[in-house]
């Protein structure tokens, strides 16, 4: 198989058997593992193609100087912006990220375009879902890097977004300890009004938790407090995050609010949540008054 060594994610690769993989990992297992890290998904009913260098033998090697960046894209459905997602990632200049593509079982011509760079996407899947963090889900328990960066399609990484300053406080996928220190600031969850920034500039450290399907449109907020290590991948290079913000939380905001008042009372108490409801609806008042 040729494959092009002027991109991102050809680049530190093994050629060896899954059963290798998976012994390497099973090294550095701790008592707080929530879930099995796996390298293929189990076959299912309504797959309808599935690819990627993983199924010729090759993987990330782990053992690398730079820090394995897994970058997880979510697709159904979106053969007008998929490409240039893809695109903005095999071209960064970052030289050890491991790419992996949850597409939903697309109907449009998706699946053809992804299966264009078969050999720069480590893994690629297209088969039904129950939604867009099942989708995520899959791609966390498939990740073996040492940080994850969600980059849905139709959002993309404009210039170079990592180099090589970029560094994590520990390199192993999988290697957490009990008493890993949590690397959060906590003054960005004083305001308790939600994300510091959009999911796609941050780099999540703890590869042992997967987003809630309770919330069907907040469970990144929930995710990102239950999460505690992340890593904002600003580090005042050229390069920034370009995101699309057609999603449904922007049409069924009522519903995210709903869920992210919860989501607050859940972790930060009464208080946090009455906040919230009562800075919603003053900002709904001065939409109105400014129509």
């Amino acid at each position: 198989m040729k494959l092009n060594s002027k991109l991102s994610t050809t680049l530190n690769l093994w050629q060896t058997n899954e059963r290798n993989v998976l012994n390497h990992l099973d090294e550095f297992k701790t008592l707080k593992d929530q879930f099995e890290t796996i390298l293929f998904l189990p076959k299912t009913a309504s797959r309808k193609g599935k690819g990627g260098l993983r199924t010729k033998g090759y993987f990330k090697s782990i053992n690398s100087q730079k820090p394995l960046i897994t970058i997880i894209t979510v697709v159904y459905n979106n053969q007008e912006d998929i490409e240039e997602t893809i695109l903005s990632v095999i071209n960064q200049s970052y030289d050890n990220i491991e790419y992996l593509i949850i597409d939903g079982g697309s109907s449009d011509n998706t699946v053809d375009i992804i299966k264009k760079y078969n050999n720069s996407i480590d893994y690629w899947i297209s088969e039904k879902d129950n939604g867009i963090y099942d989708a995520m889900n899959k791609g966390c328990r498939l990740a073996t890097g040492a940080g994850l960066c969600f980059l849905n399609s139709g959002d993309k990484f404009v210039g170079d977004v990592f180099d090589s300053r970029l560094k994590l406080p520990f390199l192993i996928p999988c290697k957490i300890k009990e008493n890993e220190k949590k690397i959060l600031d906590k003054k960005l969850l004083d305001g308790k009004s939600g994300m510091p920034t959009s999911h796609q500039a941050m780099v999540f450290l703890n590869k042992r938790l997967l987003y809630n399907l309770k919330y069907k449109i907040s469970s990144d907020y929930d995710f990102f407090i239950r999460h505690g290590v992340f890593l904002n991948i600003n580090l005042d290079n050229p390069g920034y995050v370009l995101y699309d913000n057609k999603g449904v939380s922007k049409f069924f905001f009522l519903l995210r609010d709903y869920e992210t008042i919860l989501i607050l009372y859940k972790y930060y108490g009464l208080y946090a949540s009455i906040v919230f409801l009562i800075t919603q609806i003053l900002k709904f008042f001065k939409k109105l008054l400014n129509k």
